[in-house]
């Protein structure tokens, strides 16, 4: 149930008149609402006091709302690195209890270029949001569930396939989690992979942009049946043929 849906769930709840109705959608809409204090918690107010709503049944839409929409607290994570290593890395590992954080003691080499480690498999996570590319709406009002028929745009960024093995993309939707596995080969010759991310970067990194009319090209890389240390040993493998028959 997305913002729209919200609206239309609320507004079929009320029992009085359509004036009333209009009147109050008026009101709402020329007001200025701020956070926290926005159009929803105002309309939902609105309809209480004029008797048309219960709060029973305000009570039941919010239930629903959130139930159908478990993941909106993720979309209200403000630090980049708060978003992308604490939740995103934290929930993969939660994934497989074979990972584990990388460092020297396991790989010499390791200079922090890198997330995960699996049994000398190199592990790179990127994260992104599904929102509603045409809106300027603060995240969490422009979450899109995985359904959606709005234009989205999710972008991950920073991508170093020379710098790991394997790529576990973390895609997060208000109402769903997708994890795409792929071998850094893959990535690389993804046709949506653009090298040089920034100016005078000389190709070290690059960044790919998945959104409504592309997605379907990871379909085959989607994480269906939970079984993750699976998906990237398989992704691993896949990556040492693709190296071999370029060599």
């Amino acid at each position: 149930m997305e913002l729209t849906e919200l609206k239309n769930k609320i507004i079929q709840a009320f029992s009085g008149s359509k004036d009333e109705l209009d009147k109050i959608l008026t009101f709402v809409e020329q007001d200025q609402a701020v956070f926290p204090f926005n159009k929803y918690e105002h309309l939902l107010c609105s309809l209480m006091d004029n008797g048309g709503l219960t709060y029973e049944q305000y009570l039941e839409i919010r239930l629903e709302y959130t139930s159908e929409n478990p993941n909106l607290w993720i979309f209200e994570i403000s630090a980049p690195r708060g978003f992308g290593e604490k939740f995103a890395q934290t929930y993969v590992q939660g994934k497989c209890s074979k990972l584990r954080k990388p460092s020297k003691k396991i790989d010499p080499n390791f200079s922090g270029e890198y997330d995960l480690w699996l049994d000398g498999i190199k592990i790179e996570v990127k994260a992104s949001r599904a929102v509603d590319r045409d809106s300027d709406e603060p995240l969490y009002i422009k979450a899109l569930s995985r359904n959606t028929k709005k234009r989205f745009l999710m972008n991950f960024q920073q991508l170093k396939p020379q710098c790991c093995d394997v790529f576990i993309w973390v895609a997060v939707f208000r109402d769903q989690i997708v994890l795409w596995v792929m071998s850094s080969q893959e990535v690389q010759e993804n046709p949506l992979y653009s090298k040089g991310q920034h100016r005078g970067n000389k190709g070290n990194e690059g960044q790919l942009h998945i959104n409504d009319e592309n997605i379907h090209v990871l379909d085959r890389y989607e994480l269906k049946d939970d079984n993750l240390e699976k998906a990237i040993r398989d992704a691993a493998n896949r990556n040492e043929q693709l190296i071999n028959r370029c060599t």
